[in-house]
């Protein structure tokens, strides 16, 4: 029991150790960045006198023991997997800002395909515009249609893409998860195509308004109607 429990107290002292060092990378503190590195020290390896140095394969059986009673422990594979979450969560963006600065410092916007496809949204934009304000409802219903079929293929062109992408960009945007596809194509063409729907919700409860109004005039005009036909035959 006394051997198990200098075992787990020195394996604690290594992941103190380890937790330590990997605060001092975060922090930019870390003393290895003086220290000569192993190669040195294999290239020149230092003499002791007094010390017999012909036995390799005791030597390396030594330290093969050592090594993997270190790195064998669960507690510094615990250790480990700490420090590479703390590395990896030190390393990526952490708010959503930071995520939206990422992706479009990703993107070439002065490349002719993102420019082209600018444009395509702009013109889009133009022409739902033109169709809310002079379109007939069928007009618009056929746009919204279109505009569903292409949100409906999006998966498919982000796999033509994923293998042309060299025939018409500077790189590869279409990844299997489809977040270039997704705010770049869809995102856009969904806000226009609820706008349209919004614009027609509104007219329809307007025209909504206006039969309830005429039935309602229609309602007075044959009150006062019956009025008047009773005015006269009492007269």
């Amino acid at each position: 029991m006394a051997a198990l429990f200098k075992s787990l107290s020195d394996d604690m002292e290594k992941v103190a150790q380890v937790m330590e060092e990997g605060a001092k990378i975060i922090m930019g503190t870390s003393d290895y960045m003086g220290q000569p590195s192993p190669n040195d020290n294999e290239a020149h390896p230092p003499t002791m006198k007094g010390f017999d140095v012909g036995d390799d394969s005791a030597d390396a059986a030594f330290f093969d023991e050592e090594d993997g009673g270190d790195y064998g422990s669960p507690l510094m594979g615990m250790a480990d997997s700490v420090l590479s979450d703390i590395m990896s969560a030190q390393t990526g963006p952490q708010t959503s800002m930071e995520h939206i600065q990422a992706f479009s410092a990703a993107i070439t916007w002065n490349e002719p395909f993102i420019r082209c496809l600018i444009a395509f949204h702009v013109l889009f934009i133009v022409a739902a515009i033109v169709l809310i304000r002079k379109g007939d409802i069928y007009f618009r219903m056929g746009f919204m249609v279109v505009i569903g079929v292409i949100v409906r293929l999006a998966e498919r062109l982000n796999q033509y893409g994923n293998n042309h992408w060299r025939e018409f960009s500077t790189q590869n945007y279409f990844d299997r998860s489809g977040i270039f596809m997704g705010i770049m194509i869809c995102a856009p063409l969904l806000v226009i195509c609820f706008v349209l729907l919004v614009t027609l919700i509104r007219e329809a409860s307007n025209l909504l308004v206006d039969v309830k109004r005429m039935k309602m005039e229609a309602k007075s005009n044959a009150k006062k109607k019956r009025a008047e036909k009773s005015s006269k035959k009492n007269d």
